[in-house]
């Protein structure tokens, strides 16, 4: 029997009528639910006080932190009248027993084959623990932060820069350069002269401030028309003639179009790409639980590799 079945088994006690949680489940969830908080070395409350605030009896409370440690999701010390302390975690597995549902994360959209690649080496990842990963996909990082607030995902992916504008989040881990986006360009259509020329048609994406600050940045010394548009049609825009350029990444700018101008931005010219090219994956403020899970599921090195495999097409993208 797989450990998620055994969970379920503990949790659910059938009836007549439906699959409702036992009181043994329920005390389980709530202990489970306690722990998440908790970090190696942290002194857990006493049984007594559990059984207090759970309405539960004394030997109900200490069966479930038996059983807890007896599927491994925590380690504990007892250290007499110091009381009972936590050596380790398995936060993936605690997450699972206490919250019963998907880890929900939010993506922006899947415009680039680099996002791509992280979003196949996160489920890679994840599908190697006992905890299931839900991805959604949003548009703008400021939409992402508001999913966040609303609780309706429990972490979300921004670039660094972005990040640094939300006082309301926290940043839990850093992927590291050009897991983001890289290789920005400035592509325009074929003009008979090189770089952005005053009345030009410029294309930008008001939902991303990352996008909308490099394009003004770029086009600061130009009287150039902004006009608004979504960033995975910006290539599609400029070769139709909508727009006469935009920024875009280089690596997703087919080789075989003609009639572009696909000009390197370079990070000495704009210090501001590095931050824009860094993925960091974000909770809200003080979220311990899903900042750790997250830490416990996430080995950066594998996940870069899983990312330029995809890139370099020689990983079948899935998630």
């Amino acid at each position: 029997m797989t450990r998620n079945r055994q969970i379920d088994r503990l949790l659910l006690a059938n009836t007549d009528d439906e699959p409702l949680f036992s009181k043994h489940g329920q005390i389980v969830v709530a202990l489970a639910r306690s722990l998440l908080e908790r970090m190696p070395g942290d002194r857990i409350t006493r049984v007594h006080e559990y059984a207090a605030r759970l309405d539960a009896s004394v030997g109900t409370v200490q069966a479930g932190l038996q059983y807890l440690t007896s599927v491994g999701a925590v380690h504990l010390e007892a250290r007499g009248r110091l009381g009972t302390y936590v050596a380790a975690i398995d936060y993936p597995l605690l997450w699972s027993i206490a919250m019963h549902r998907p880890l929900v994360g939010a993506l922006p959209l899947i415009y680039s084959r680099r996002l791509i690649g992280l979003a196949t080496g996160l489920r890679t990842q994840f599908d190697r623990l006992p905890i299931d990963l839900e991805l959604r996909f949003i548009r703008g990082a400021g939409q992402r932060v508001q999913a966040l607030a609303a609780q309706q995902c429990d972490w979300a992916l921004l670039s660094r820069r972005a990040a640094m504008q939300y006082p309301e989040i926290d940043i839990v881990t850093e992927l590291g350069p050009d897991t983001f986006m890289a290789q920005h360009v400035l592509i325009l259509r074929d003009a008979p002269a090189a770089g952005i020329q005053d009345g030009m048609r410029i294309g930008v994406d008001p939902s991303s401030a990352d996008h909308t600050l490099i394009v003004h940045t770029i086009c600061r010394e130009q009287r150039v028309e902004f006009v608004e548009i979504d960033y995975a049609q910006g290539l599609h825009l400029v070769i139709s003639g909508v727009i006469d350029g935009t920024v875009w990444s280089r690596e997703d700018v087919p080789a075989e179009i003609a009639n572009l101008q696909v000009l390197p931005l370079s990070a000495n010219d704009y210090p501001e790409l590095v931050a824009l090219g860094t993925a960091v994956m974000v909770v809200d403020k003080g979220n311990r639980p899903v900042a750790a899970v997250l830490n416990a599921a996430i080995e950066i090195h594998e996940l870069r590799l899983i990312q330029n495999e995809v890139l370099e097409r020689r990983r079948t993208p899935a998630y």
